[in-house]
This record gives C-alpha cells, sequence and structure tokens, in this order.
C-alpha cells in the first residue's frame, strides 16, 4: 500500500546547517497490516508520519501510495483529494482540536469540505460518535468538556468519518492516563478490523507496540535499524539499539525469554542530529562499536525472512 524509497527531510536551521530528521529511510506498509515504528523521542517517528501525510514537505525520496507518486508538496486539491485516502490521529487530544468548533463540527469538517449535505453530515457525526463509544447529544458540546480519552476518541472520529484506507496514529495514548490506554487500543483495533484499516501506530514503548503490530520498525536519529515481525524483533532483537529499547521494558510473560541480550550502553550522548554523521548514527553510544561502525553507514540486510537488521557486526549481538 506504501512504499517509501530513500526518504530525507531536512530542517534547515541558521548558519546554513540544517537536522536530518530523516534520512534515506526506506519501508513498505502492507494493505490490512498494523507497522509499529518505535524510537526515543527525536528519533524521526512523527516527522515520517507528517511527511506521509503531507503536513510536511520532503527534502528527497519518494512515497508511493498504491502506485501513485505521492507529491513532494500539497496543494489544497492534494489535501482534499489525499486526505479521503490517508488521515492522521495526532498525539495530544488537547491541542489538536479546535476549541471554538462544538464536537459535531470537528468531526464532520472533512465532510463540510467536501460539500457533503449538512443533513447527511449531521447523521454521519452522530453515527461516528456511537462507535467510538461517546453519545450522539455530544455533537453540540465544546471539547473542553471531556476527558482526554475522551477527546482522543473524539480525534480518531473525525479522522475515520472520511472512511480512510491509511491512519497514521501519531502516539495516540501517550497523552492518556494508563487506565486509558488499553481502552483506545482495544478501539483503535476494532475498528481496524471492521473497516479493513492499514494503520502506522508510533510509539515509543516497545512492548506495547508488539502487543498492537503486525511488524515493527525501529528508528533511530532518522534511520531504520531494525524491522521485522513483532515477535521477532520483541523476542529477538538483534540490533543493539534494539535490545536497548528491550532492556527498559519489562517482560509481559516472565516465564518467556528473550534471546535478545540486555546490554550495557555506552554513557556518550546521543548525537545532535544536524551533526554529520558519517558511519552509524548509534556508533557512539554501542558496545560494539568498532572503526567501521564509525566511517561506514550499515544497510539493511535480511538476517531471516522479512526481519531485516542495518548492523556491521550482527556476530556479536549476543556477546
Amino acid at each position: 500500500m506504501i512504499k517509501i524509497n530513500q526518504l530525507s527531510k531536512h530542517f534547515h536551521l541558521s548558519k546554513g546547517q540544517h537536522i536530518k530528521a530523516l534520512d534515506e529511510v526506506s519501508l513498505e506498509i502492507h494493505a490490512n497490516e498494523i507497522l509499529g515504528l518505535v524510537g526515543e523521542s527525536g528519533s524521526g517517528k512523527s516527522t515520517l508520519g507528517k511527511v506521509i501525510a503531507g503536513l510536511h514537505s520532503k527534502t528527497k525520496g519518494s512515497i508511493k501510495y498504491n502506485g501513485e507518486l505521492l507529491p513532494d508538496e500539497y496543494s489544497a486539491k492534494d489535501f482534499l483529494r489525499l486526505s479521503k485516502e490517508i488521515q492522521m490521529i495526532f498525539q495530544d487530544p488537547y491541542s489538536s482540536l479546535n476549541p471554538r468548533m462544538t464536537v459535531g463540527e470537528i468531526i464532520g469538517e472533512g465532510l463540510s469540505l467536501r460539500k457533503e449535505a449538512k443533513a447527511s453530515v449531521q447523521k454521519k457525526v452522530q453515527d461516528w460518535l456511537l462507535k467510538v463509544g461517546l453519545h450522539p447529544d455530544h455533537a453540540s458540546r465544546f471539547p473542553h468538556e471531556f476527558s482526554g480519552g475522551q477527546r482522543q476518541r473524539i480525534g480518531i472520529a473525525r479522522a475515520l468519518i472520511v472512511e480512510p484506507k491509511f491512519v497514521i496514529c501519531d502516539e495516540p495514548i501517550s497523552a492518556l492516563d494508563v487506565s486509558v490506554q488499553a481502552q483506545v487500543i482495544k478501539l483503535l483495533q476494532k475498528l481496524k478490523n471492521y473497516f479493513g484499516l492499514t494503520l502506522l501506530f508510533i510509539a515509543h514503548d516497545l512492548s506495547m507496540v508488539r502487543h498492537i503490530s503486525d511488524r515493527i520498525a525501529v528508528l533511530y536519529l532518522g534511520q531504520i535499524m531494525e524491522i521485522g515481525p513483532a515477535d521477532q524483533v520483541f523476542f529477538h532483537a538483534k540490533h543493539p539499539y534494539t535490545q536497548k529499547l528491550n532492556s527498559s521494558n519489562p517482560l509481559p510473560d516472565p516465564k518467556r525469554e528473550r534471546e535478545s541480550p540486555s546490554i550495557q550502553m555506552d554513557n556518550s550522548e546521543i548525537p545532535s542530529p544536524s551533526e554529520i554523521l558519517r558511519g552509524c548514527p548509534f556508533a557512539s553510544r554501542c558496545p560494539h562499536v568498532s572503526d567501521l561502525c564509525k566511517n561506514e553507514r550499515p544497510e539493511l540486510k535480511a538476517i531471516e525472512t522479512n526481519h531485516q537488521v542495518a548492523c556491521h557486526h550482527l556476530h556479536n549481538e549476543t556477546s
């Protein structure tokens, strides 16, 4: 469904400097799957989602949606046409909803922009309020009258009412209480299965992403470090960075041990995205670093079916 090839996004700073938020990212997202995208803050996860959605232009590379090459920068017509296919659920349920609009206006805005009849929009808004676990009467109320979890449900309804095929979930539960997170996850899974959606699920918690995703891609400083089936990446992580993310999460099943080791990290600071890195972006923190790592960028290589890793020293991952 989505094919990304050598995608880069640079944000320009003063004095000719720029931040490489995405650095030659290539991956595919298959129809009807959930691809989890994980990494620490600043890894480029949200930027990737926003570039796919057309909210950021790309610096170079290409994105294809169902074989169609997406434009470098979206025009108003592009947004109107492609937002029928691609939608985004945002991280912050508080700032992503216009406080001056009613819930009904927020959810139905995408339909109204397409000149759909007012009565039809109102009916669909009421239907979608029910689908996300809210009451139709809530359409006349304002965002400040709802909890964070309820606001995120409103955001989900707003994204899905236009019947998209591909939905980018940008850390949709990170701003919610733990007790509410599971409810929102279950709602997304239910809607995904019912409507046959394809999801890019962005998060920083690898153990949580493993439960909802078919495959997982691990992003670090704008580069893919590892990608593969969810259980394979979680229980048999091969890249030292993925192992580092794993070691910070408790095992969901104490009887099942991971093959990937808990590794000791170098105390060096994370490189700035504005630095020019010749080799592996993880070299300054990796316990297996060599001169090769510092000078030559590793390519993603298949180690098993559908499991790829970008590391020069895969033979050391268990040492």
